[in-house]
């Protein structure tokens, strides 16, 4: 089986326990991610059908979308192993902030391509929360700190 066949056969039961109808040609569930996720209907089918596997920025807002931990997503649908993640003991509250390096190592990312596609996502996604806090910000809202 291929990744692209793993990933879908995962993001078809994924979706379908999320509530997504994907099983009726009008279920919406298909469109309803799409639109979750910022991406056309027709990527999603692409990612359904096995004919293509969603860029890592797209990581996780499908798993925040269907409700799993991105981690499990990961493992699951065969983008990682779970060799590639050491499991994790914690014992209280971190009290100060760690660098992205410092997540990497805790989440037991060895490989430097994974631990590079992670950081890229950590990076794109810290850009994108501080967008989020300054509008909030400029309208009224909460400011993140």
């Amino acid at each position: 089986m291929t990744i692209s066949e793993q990933y879908a056969a995962w993001l078809a039961n994924a979706m379908r326990s999320a509530g997504l109808d994907i099983d009726r040609q009008r279920g919406g569930g298909r469109k309803a991610l799409a639109e979750a996720i910022g991406v056309s209907g027709s990527t999603v089918a692409r990612w359904l059908d096995a004919k293509a596997v969603p860029s890592p920025e797209y990581f996780e807002p499908i798993a925040d979308t269907v409700g799993v931990p991105v981690v499990n997503m990961l493992i699951e649908s065969g983008i990682i192993s779970a060799e590639s993640v050491t499991p994790q003991t914690h014992t209280g509250v971190r009290s100060q902030p760690i660098t992205p390096a410092q997540a990497a190592d805790e989440l037991g990312l060895t490989d430097p391509v994974e631990r590079a596609r992670f950081m890229r996502d950590l990076a794109r996604r810290n850009r994108r929360h501080l967008r989020i806090a300054e509008d909030e910000g400029e309208a009224g809202g909460a400011v993140a700190h």
